[in-house]
Order: C-alpha cells, then sequence, then structure tokens
C-alpha cells in the first residue's frame, strides 16, 4: 500500500516539474537533444513502478490455457451447472435455437431414449441379464447406420441392440468404418451398413450366407474376412455387390497347410489380414493394392498380390497376429514381440522416430520392450497384444508376478492411457491404472494380480475396449440354472481413447486419455429415480445357459439347447460391442 502512494506521488511531481518548463526550452531542443530523454522518461517509468511488456508467447500460452480449461469445465460439467442458473423465462429470440434444430435435438433424444434397451433387473443383476438377453449390443456413432441400421446417420452416443439379431449367440462380429457384419451358432452371416447398402435408406441386417460353419469374423475397409471349421479363409464384400447365398472365393495358402495343421485365428487391418495357424506359422495377405505399401505383410518388401495367403519365412512358432491399420504385430511362443509394416508413429516400438524406422518391411524384434533392449524370458515376457489403427497394446508379466499393461504409438486421441495426448511415443509407456493391480482372493485368502481377460483394439479405430480377469462370485453349472440366481459379479470393463461418437462414454464428448469405465448395455427400470452410486458395465463371465431361457427370442420352437458362453466386446470405427460368444 505504501509503495503504491510513492508511486503516485512521483508520477504527479514529474508531471508538474514538465509543466512548468518553458516552451521555449522545449522547442529549443532538437532531434539530438531529444533522444537522451527518452531514456530518462524509460528511468522514471521504471522508478514510478509502471510494469513491462508481456511477451507475446506468454499472452498465446494464457489463451490456451484459459480457453482448454474452459472447454473442459464445459464438456464435463456445462450442462448440470445450466440446469441450476437462474435463467430469465423468456430469452430474446436471436439466442434461441431454430425450430430445425430443436426439433432434431427432440428427434434424436426421443431417439436415444426408445433405442436403449430396458429391463426390469437392476444393475446388480446386469450378469444375469446379459446371460438371459443374447443379441449384438452396440454404442457409439450411428453415421453410416451401424448401431442402428433402421435410423442411418441419427445420433451419437447411442446404445441400441441391433435388430434382426435379437436372442442369437454369435460366433463373432466385426465392424469396418461404413459395414459390419456377424455370424450366429447356425453358420449365417448377417451383414449391414450404409457401406453395405451403397446407400442411406433404413434396412435390416441382411442375411448373405446360410450354414457356411463360421468360426471366427474380421473386417477390413472393403472386406468381411470369414474363418470356417475346416480351415478355410472366405472373403466377402462389404457392399451389397455379391449375391446372396453365393459361395464367397477361398483363398489359397501358399505354401500350402501341413498335416493336421488348423487355422486358429484371423485379424484384419485396413487392407490386410493375417492368420495364426495351430503349427505356429503366419500367413499374411494384400487385400488390394494398398496391403502391403508399408511393408505390412512382412515378406520383405512392399511389392503387392492380393489375395494370396504366404507364410511369413521365420523359424521362430507363434501364437498369436493381429492387424493394425498398416501394421502387424507377431507374439512368439515364449513371450517375445516382433513387428512389421508402419512405424509412423512409434506403433512398432522403434524408439525415437527416424526416417530409417518409418517403414519396417519384415519381421523385426520389438526390442524397446524390454530392459537394456535384451528379450530375456525368466524376467519378463508378453502375454497378450492388441494393435489400433496406429497403435499397439501389450500386457506383460513380470518375474515378481506383476503384470504391466503398455502403450507404444499415436495417442492424438488418448489411446495410449496414459493420461496424455502424445502424437508419437515410439517407446512403451505404462497404463497405471491397469498396470500392478492386484486383489485378494476370497477363496484363498492370497492377493492375486488382476490381469486382462480379453483387449479389443481395432485397425480402424483410436480407442480400446478391456475386459479384467478380476474375481467373481460365478460357478459353472451344467444345469444351467445358475442364471436366474442373483447377484452375480462379472468382469470389470474399462474403455478409453477417442469419444467422438459417445464410443466409451455415450453421454461425454471429450476424449478419455485413461481407462473408465462405461455404464451397462441397458436402461434399469428397477433403479430409476433411486439414489446410488453410478454403476459400471460388468462383461458376464463364462456359463452354462440354455435357449429355452432367452428372453428376447422369437417364440420358442420347442428345442432347447445348452451352451457354454462367455460376453466379449469387439470395437469398430466409433463403436463399441457387446455379444455373448459360444466357447
Amino acid at each position: 500500500m505504501l509503495r503504491a502512494v510513492l508511486n503516485q506521488r512521483k508520477t504527479a511531481v514529474a508531471v508538474a516539474t514538465r509543466a512548468c518548463l518553458p516552451n521555449s526550452a522545449v522547442s529549443r531542443r532538437g532531434f539530438a537533444d531529444h533522444q537522451p530523454n527518452r531514456h530518462k522518461d524509460a528511468e522514471e517509468e521504471a522508478d514510478i513502478g509502471v510494469d513491462p511488456p508481456v511477451s507475446l508467447y506468454a499472452r498465446i500460452a494464457t489463451t490456451v490455457l484459459i480457453g482448454g480449461g474452459s472447454y473442459y469445465l464445459y464438456t464435463e460439467y456445462g450442462s448440470a451447472i445450466a440446469r441450476h442458473l437462474p435463467w430469465p423465462a423468456n430469452q430474446p429470440s436471436d439466442t434461441q435455437p431454430s425450430a430445425a434444430a430443436t426439433e432434431a435435438m427432440s428427434r434424436k433424444s426421443r431417439l436415444q431414449a426408445r433405442l436403449v434397451p430396458k429391463s426390469e433387473l437392476t444393475y446388480q443383476e446386469q450378469v444375469n441379464w446379459a446371460w438371459t438377453h443374447p443379441g449384438l449390443y452396440v454404442v457409439g456413432s450411428n453415421e453410416y447406420g451401424l448401431v442402428d441400421p433402421m435410423h442411418p446417420g441419427q445420433g451419437v452416443g447411442l446404445r441400441a441392440a441391433v435388430p434382426g439379431l435379437e436372442g442369437k449367440l454369435l460366433r463373432g462380429a466385426a465392424f469396418a468404418k461404413t459395414h459390419a457384419a456377424a455370424a450366429d451358432t447356425d453358420g449365417s452371416l448377417y451383414q449391414w451398413g450404409t457401406g453395405f447398402t451403397a446407400g442411406s435408406a433404413p434396412h435390416m441386417p441382411q442375411c448373405t450366407l446360410r450354414d457356411s460353419g463360421i468360426t471366427a469374423v474380421a473386417a477390413s475397409r472393403d472386406y468381411v474376412v470369414l474363418l470356417d471349421r475346416k480351415s478355410r479363409i472366405s472373403l466377402v464384400r462389404g457392399d451389397n455387390s455379391q449375391v446372396a447365398e453365393q459361395a464367397p472365393p477361398t483363398l489359397e495358402f501358399e505354401p500350402r497347410l501341413g498335416w493336421r495343421e488348423n487355422v486358429v485365428a484371423v485379424s484384419a487391418g485396413e487392407d490386410h489380414l493375417a492368420a495364426t495357424t495351430s503349427s505356429g506359422h503366419i500367413y499374411t495377405c494384400a487385400l488390394g493394392p494398398s496391403g502391403n505399401d508399408r511393408g505390412q505383410l512382412g515378406h520383405g518388401s512392399t511389392a503387392v498380390e492380393p489375395f494370396v495367403l504366404r507364410r511369413i519365412k521365420s523359424d521362430r512358432s507363434f501364437t498369436s497376429a493381429v492387424c493394425g491399420g498398416r501394421h502387424t504385430l507377431l507374439l512368439t511362443a515364449d513371450g517375445d514381440v516382433w513387428g512389421c509394416g508402419a512405424n509412423d508413429f512409434g506403433q512398432l516400438a522403434m524408439g525415437n522416430y527416424s526416417e530409417a524406422t518409418r517403414t519396417i518391411p519384415e519381421p523385426t524384434p520389438l526390442r524397446a520392450l524390454w530392459e537394456q533392449g535384451i528379450f530375456q524370458p525368466a524376467k519378463a515376457s508378453t502375454l497378450r497384444i492388441a494393435a489400433g489403427a496406429k497403435s499397439s497394446y501389450f500386457q506383460v508379466s513380470r518375474s515378481g508376478s506383476d503384470l504391466d499393461l503398455l502403450a507404444v504409438g499415436c495417442g492424438i486421441n488418448g489411446q495410449l492411457g496414459n493420461g496424455t495426448f502424445a502424437h508419437i511415443q515410439g517407446r512403451p509407456t505404462r497404463i497405471a491404472a491397469l498396470s500392478g493391480v492386484s486383489e485378494i482372493d476370497p477363496e484363498t485368502g492370497l492377493r492375486r494380480p488382476v490381469g486382462v481377460r480379453s483387449m479389443s483394439a481395432n485397425g480402424s479405430s483410436d480407442h480400446v475396449a478391456i475386459v479384467c480377469d478380476n474375481h467373481t462370485n460365478v460357478k459353472l453349472d451344467k444345469s444351467a440354472q445358475s442364471v436366474a440366481k442373483s447377484p452375480i459379479f462379472g468382469y470389470d470393463v474399462v474403455v478409453w481413447g477417442s469419444n467422438s461418437g459417445g464410443q466409451c462414454i455415450p453421454d461425454r464428448k471429450h476424449r478419455f486419455a485413461e481407462p473408465v469405465h462405461p455404464p451397462p448395455l441397458y436402461f434399469s427400470k428397477s433403479s430409476e429415480g433411486q439414489d446410488q452410486q453410478p454403476s459400471r458395465l460388468q462383461a458376464a463371465p463364462r456359463q452354462w445357459v440354455s435357449t429355452s431361457s432367452f428372453q428376447n427370442s422369437g417364440p420358442n420352437s420347442g428345442s432347447s439347447s445348452k451352451y457354454l458362453v462367455e460376453q466379449e466386446f469387439v470395437t469398430g470405427s466409433d463403436v463399441t460391442a457387446a455379444f455373448l460368444k459360444p466357447v
């Protein structure tokens, strides 16, 4: 306070002194004589406490900080705060939304409320609900009709059961950007989406194959990849150019599969696929002209020969292969990880970015995963791998029984899960929320690590869905009577990454840079209006179910079958889906 008073007095004295000078004294000063006075003025300004000018960079940083914080607060709490503000009853017409916008918002709200599955069961009974309500449940954007093909182009953050698949157990489901496919236990293939219909007209999923013995489904940008019980890999166009009921072409293996060698899994990227065999071999195939433009087939070059499955030359035995957008990850039998293809964002864990490692045309070990770049199975090994569009994920077991989840690649949408939005990450980063987690086993009283039961990333998506391997109170019951018991606790489900279509949390708009718990798949009428903790989604564990207990299927034909099932979660472009799968 004293300093402020002194500064004011100094200012007043300086002004008065200048006013007393004769005009002739000032006019006689030339330009050269006037220059030193500028320095005196600056010294006087410094003496009277005038603040120095703020740099441009400081202004920009302050603006970005305030703007970013305001946007976050708006997306997180804007609607909640607005409900409690004393808004005037009659707002000016220029601030009110147009009639068309009001009708569009009202139509979206009605669509969301109508599509979300509803049940009399509480959220504590969601595992029982999943066992008795099979089908395909999808959350996210409906721009291409993947959530609700009867209303394509309408709504984001929708939760819906895909029409026509109610009451069906599925062998698999896959989502590309504009088309989707699912196969049921009868071997029938269903396809839908605006890419499939080549238009935005409302439609139901169309059965394009019957009795085909499908065991696995994958989807690329243009094709649906099918694996059947005879280890044949077939392609079906993602659009409707192929006649229904016509057997799709079968891809040839070069060299052919060995005696009693079977294909156990398939994975598809943006324009390529990889197949894993029971003998530890990996076959890859280009599904178009750009199917090997970054060496993602792992044959040592970028040459392309579409629609031919060629074996990757290696003396290693592989147990798994997954396809990212334009890269491929291979997991060896002893827990090492190899990779090939695009590495622009560090998705192949080759360390810091360099032009020499942008493209890796042949399988190369991901040495950055291991301490000092040396793979030592006795100290650490990889249990599970997954690949997103430009990112990769690894569950690693340490010697001390600790389980870590690591990520590399592009994290601009938060898909690295480490709380940052890094553009390039060439060295593994630890996802803290899912690493080093443990729990007390109530049966043994011992501490056990909580790992990952299943991990889904997609070659066309920037988000991840994980089912945790936490303890449940489910006991296998071949009588299929346990589906009526309550409460049943399942596996925790977490998601993170891009949320532009509401595929992680339907009611939010922003990206998630750390794992979060999504809400249940259905709306509980029994829990409506009750004050309770927010419920989180749980996956139904493995259990025997009877088709006679399904409550959302059509008229019962009289025959009843029992299946050992488990709920599976898959991701696609701006969507997340769940279904009951026979195991």
